[in-house]
């Protein structure tokens, strides 16, 4: 027997490579459906190895495997999940033409998509080594990924006009209010924009019903059209590959990858019934009545287990991220529930949206360290972008954020539960801001948090003789590692649905 694994890389690239949702959207449904569900029987048909084969059986019956009990079979599915694919052929010939006929259908398909493939041959059976087969197997796929590059976009001609989305040749014209030419790898995804909205709706259609609808366009949000912004959150799962590496069994595994596939659908179902049941809080229908069907101001982009990203309305991207991160430490995977973190960035609706999403998972890196090594606890971080920017997370922070005094403004990572430094002391904060302070020192406050210390000592004085107490009764600005927690309020205030925020106990 032989075993190959398929694994799709740089996803995020090919997915978020545009400004445009419905390119996205596409590329989103490409991973998560086409690439192994439809493509790999496709294949294997081609090939002649099946008439026709039930892509869902090891889910079904993780312990049944088809090659030990009929001699028959020549292929079998071992998994998929987690972005790859493990298949066990009985015949060395049979991969090898799978493998050519699946790279022409994704070259033929799917453009720029980019996979590799590793390959081992072992005996196939029951109580086998398993961990030194995945071993064996991981190493010939990290091999065969650094020395044999796939070209997966066809060579352009010698005289082109270029894609106005993307750096490849121009070759499709597709109907956009107007007739445009783009690149084929484009519109391989806009094309099955349609598709991916009548999959995703039917995948949800017992929470939004006939009477919601998403968005296939960034700017219908329900953002106000001339100083809109997007929130883009992107959450990942604590521990989940360690899990994997965990498994003494192909059956094991398949049960986890089957958990796994299953929990990114229930978060998600769990957030989006969140999103319409708590609509009278959100506020967010009224930014929409100018819509005949009423659209959510929130976008699933990917669902791959533990791995969630999706885009709403700039206001509501820090609460529905800290949501977000309740439901997915309440969802088990299995029998055990896990923690995760999330990263936040709020940019304008026409920033990039790549380096914005590029933003996001550096964020949500930021938050895994301050999760230490145990992964205790979930965390959020969060960045809110009113104008333009450039650069990483640490340049940001360093050119906007740090100060000369070795103080910063940027509060953060905060743990979503009770925690010192949870980010519950940070609702309050905002919510005795909101309460209880005129708009005009809250102004005051966030620009003076960025000048010298006399002009702060003025301003302590000047707030204790107006009777203003800051959050938590604190008599001083600054922290004794140099952060202030207030920056980050203020920030806040005006991304964060006011009507949520508990009334002020700051007597």
């Amino acid at each position: 027997m032989i075993a190959l694994k398929i694994d799709t890389i740089s996803i995020q690239s090919y997915i978020f490579g545009s400004n445009k949702l419905k390119e996205n959207i596409g590329g989103s449904f490409i991973i998560e459906r086409l690439v192994y569900w439809d493509m790999i029987p496709r294949a294997l048909r081609i090939c002649g190895l099946v008439e026709q084969i039930n892509m869902s059986e090891w889910v079904m019956e993780p312990d049944v495997y088809q090659l030990l009990i009929d001699e028959n079979v020549r292929v079998e599915i071992g998994y998929i999940g987690g972005g790859n694919a493990i298949l066990i052929f009985r015949y060395g010939e049979d991969l090898n033409l799978f493998v050519r006929t699946y790279t022409t259908l994704l070259l033929q398909y799917f453009p720029g998509l980019n996979t590799a493939y590793g390959k081992y041959d072992f005996e196939f059976q029951e109580g086998g080594d398993y961990k030194n087969f995945m071993r064996e197997l991981n190493e010939n796929l990290i091999q065969n990924r650094y020395y044999y590059p796939a070209q997966t976009v066809p060579f352009k001609h010698g005289i082109v006009d270029d894609c106005p989305w993307t750096n490849e040749a121009k070759e499709f014209g597709v109907w956009e209010e107007e007739t445009i030419y783009i690149s084929k790898m484009a519109a391989s995804k806009v094309k099955l924009v349609n598709l991916a909205q009548e999959y995703l709706t039917k995948k949800f259609e017992e929470v939004i019903g006939n009477e919601f609808t998403f968005t296939t366009e960034l700017e219908k949000l329900g953002q106000p059209a001339d100083k809109g912004y997007i929130a883009i959150v992107h959450a990942d799962g604590n521990g989940m590959g360690q899990r994997f590496m965990s498994c003494q069994s192909l059956a094991e595994t398949r049960r986890l990858s089957r958990e796994v596939g299953r929990y990114a659908d229930e978060v998600m179902r769990q957030l989006l019934t969140y999103v319409v049941q708590n609509r009278s809080s959100l506020h967010w229908e009224e930014w929409d009545k100018k819509d005949n069907q009423t659209k959510l101001p929130i976008r699933p982009l990917i669902l791959g287990g533990d791995d969630i990203t999706f885009v709403c309305e700039g206001r509501l991207g820090v609460h529905l991220a800290e949501k977000l991160l309740e439901i997915m430490t309440s969802v088990r995977v299995g029998v055990e529930n896990i923690t995760a973190c999330a990263g936040v960035a709020v940019v304008h609706t026409k920033s990039p949206f790549y380096k914005a999403y590029e933003l996001t998972e550096e964020l949500t890196k930021v938050a895994k360290k301050a999760s230490g090594d145990n992964r205790v606890g979930s965390w959020l971080h969060f960045l809110i972008l009113t104008g333009g920017f450039s650069g990483s997370y640490e340049t940001i922070r360093k050119t906007q954020y740090e100060l000369p005094n070795k103080r910063t403004l940027k509060g953060g990572p905060y743990r979503v539960d009770p925690d010192e430094k949870s980010f519950s002391s940070i609702r309050k904060g905002m919510s005795c801001f909101a309460q209880k302070w005129p708009r005009n020192k809250l102004k005051e406050l966030r620009d003076v948090l960025r000048r010298g210390e006399s002009a702060q000592e003025y301003f302590m004085q000047e707030i204790s003789a107006r009777n203003l107490i800051l959050p938590e009764n604190a008599n001083t600005l600054w922290k004794e590692d140099g952060s202030t927690p207030y920056y980050d309020m203020l920030e806040l205030l005006d991304f964060y649905p006011e009507a949520l925020l508990n009334p002020c106990d700051t007597k």
